[in-house]
């Protein structure tokens, strides 16, 4: 019996560590979650395809997705993987066009899923979450920005580089050091930096070979964060 309860599902404290909830009061989460329906998805699972008309905003309480889009030659391109805390889904409830690309699933997620009108209800009701609605906005376009800056001024040795810096500053360690958990695979960085498996690997070996990086199966570390930055530097 203990075991179970441990094992139940807790809306609120879900919905509490969602960034864009974590400054409103108890009373006001209780009324959020009576807004907010829970699925569990399983691995693969496509919860958004692209291009769909629906306008619902989705915030992650477990599990990790990946927003994706595919070309028309079949290519993969992944734009960004989202964990718990997270919300996707907004775009569409803001401007009520089309979805601009596909969410699927990584593994196991359970996600919870408000409506668009409950939604800009929650903006017009808590400033707070407003603010944090804007905040999201505004870390999509810098997101996308950097992604323009890749392909335009980079090239691919530049593009790898760049992902594994960010990735780096997300998960700083030390002063000048970075343990990436769950590093993604060289396909997967290939998918968001437009090329192929192979240079990707070939470039991390080279970072290896420089020092600068060791890994040991998913975890990679960043040995001097800094040295990587001024690479890069170099690459423009």
């Amino acid at each position: 019996m203990k075991n179970k309860r441990q094992n139940t599902f807790d809306a609120r404290q879900a919905l509490q560590e969602a960034e864009i909830f974590k400054c409103l009061d108890d009373e006001a989460i209780g009324q959020v979650s009576s807004l907010v329906k829970w699925k569990q998805y399983r691995k693969g699972v496509e919860v958004i395809p692209y291009k769909d008309e629906s306008d619902d905003v989705y915030f992650i309480a477990s599990g990790q997705v990946r927003i994706n889009i595919f070309s028309f030659a079949g290519k993969e391109i992944s734009y960004q993987e989202l964990g718990p805390g997270q919300m996707f889904g907004e775009l569409s409830a803001i401007d009520q066009l089309p979805r601009t690309a596909n969410v699927i699933t990584l593994n196991i997620a359970r996600i919870g899923v408000i409506s668009r009108s409950d939604y800009w209800g929650l903006i017009d009701r808590y400033p707070s979450v407003a603010a944090a609605s804007l905040k999201r906005l505004a870390s999509l376009v810098r997101l996308l920005t950097d992604r323009v800056y890749q392909y335009g001024a980079l090239d691919v040795k530049g593009r790898v580089r760049m992902e594994v810096l960010r990735l780096a500053r997300e998960s700083m360690s030390g002063d000048d050091t970075a343990t990436i958990q769950h590093f993604p695979t060289h396909s997967e960085i290939a998918n968001r930096v437009n090329t192929h498996r192979e240079a990707v690997t070939r470039e991390l070996n080279e970072l290896s070979g420089m020092g600068l990086i060791e890994q040991n199966q998913r975890v990679l570390t960043v040995k001097a964060v800094s040295h990587l930055s001024e690479l890069l530097l170099e690459d423009t």
